[in-house]
């Protein structure tokens, strides 16, 4: 597994969180002053039911700058492509029923010719630490650039 300095530090934000009061950390525990500069990878997910959409409820900075526009406020049923079957949707519905963090790689989808892959961390939120009600997604956006090194899509 090949996590970003972003993922990482916001992976044992999570576990640290997760290890001293247990059950789900909620949003409200993540708090961006702890979370600074890291904030510009993250995208956070509102989980919505009846039926089940997620919807984007924060969009940081450098992910936004890396896609195709701006989705807050979208759900991805509203979104041709992501709603349900999609990979984004399969590995935000993965992440919720299992309420564990989730790593994947995927081939970038975007406006930069730069980059060849994107790695997805997903970190699921609960406001009463038992059932997801939203998703902290952290991405990191890999260069034509950088070495290519064997990586594979991972469960904790």
């Amino acid at each position: 597994m090949d996590l970003s300095d972003s993922q990482k530090v916001l992976l044992d934000y999570w576990t640290q969180w997760r290890g001293r009061h247990g059950g789900l950390p909620g949003r409200d525990d993540m708090r961006v002053q702890d979370i600074g500069t890291h904030m510009a990878f993250v995208v956070i997910f509102d989980v919505l039911s009846d039926p089940l959409d997620y919807r984007y409820r924060l969009i940081g900075t450098v992910v936004r700058d890396h896609s195709r526009g701006d989705f807050t406020g979208k759900t991805l049923r509203q979104m041709e492509g992501k709603g349900p079957g999609s990979k984004i949707w399969g590995f935000l519905d993965q992440c919720r029923t299992e309420q564990e963090p989730l790593f994947r790689e995927v081939p970038y989808v975007g406006p930069k010719e730069l980059f060849l892959r994107s790695t997805l961390l997903f970190l699921p939120l609960a406001t009463d630490h038992k059932s997801p009600d939203k998703i902290f997604l952290v991405s990191h956006f890999i260069s034509k650039n950088e070495p290519q090194r064997a990586r594979q899509s991972t469960s904790f």
